[in-house]
This record gives structure tokens, C-alpha cells and sequence, in this order.
């Protein structure tokens, strides 16, 4: 009987780290960006995309952050690619951009889309 309970914990306890492992990513929301994004949450919140309904909001473009958002991921640009991240380019706004009663992109406007820390 222990036999048998010990397999059954130890088949719940893998099947718990399988879907965990593979569980797709998800949005993490923009008060966990602002933690370490402050101008930009800030410019951000300033936005119209702020004001957008619904939200758009930092992971809208950048991709859920559940599997970037860690410091030691977010401080290696290629790692936080490989675990999601998106920087988007001019093509990716043009997914809202230019449809319906949302203006389409612009150079200037992309080059203004939310204030980042001198470098």
C-alpha cells in the first residue's frame, strides 16, 4: 500500500512540473513592468494606449511576461527574447495601426512610443 501511494505522489508531483514547464506564457500585468520600467510605465500611462479600450498595455506588444520578467532573464536581452520577449518594430504596430478609427503608424510615432531611460 505505501508502494502504491508513493508512485501515485510521485506521478502527481512530475505531471505537476510537466505543465508547469509547458504551460504557454501569461500576462503578467503592467504593475509588475512598472516595478522596474518606471519611465516607461509612466509615459505609458500618459499614452492613449493607456486610455485605449481595451488596454494596451506593455505585454499587448511586448509579449506576456511570466517567463521574461525575472531580473536575471531581463538583464540578458537574447535569453529574454528566447523566453518571450518581443521588441516590436514598426510592422507590429501595424497590426492595430491603420485599421478601423486607430491612425496608422508613422516614423514619428514610432519613435515616440513611450519614454525609456537615457542609455
Amino acid at each position: 500500500m505505501k508502494k502504491a501511494l508513493i508512485i501515485a505522489i510521485v506521478v502527481v508531483v512530475a505531471l505537476m512540473v510537466v505543465l508547469t514547464v509547458t504551460a504557454a506564457p501569461t500576462a503578467v500585468g503592467a504593475e509588475k513592468c512598472k516595478m522596474c520600467h518606471k519611465v516607461q510605465y509612466d509615459s505609458w500611462v500618459a499614452s492613449k494606449h493607456a486610455a485605449a479600450t481595451p488596454k494596451v498595455e506593455c505585454e499587448t506588444c511586448h509579449g506576456p511576461g511570466s517567463d521574461y520578467m525575472k531580473m536575471s532573464v531581463m538583464k540578458d536581452l537574447a535569453a529574454a527574447k528566447t523566453a518571450g520577449l518581443i521588441i516590436p518594430t514598426k510592422a507590429d504596430c501595424a497590426k492595430c495601426h491603420g485599421k478601423g478609427k486607430v491612425p496608422a503608424i508613422t516614423d514619428e510615432m514610432f519613435a515616440k512610443v513611450h519614454a525609456h531611460k537615457a542609455k
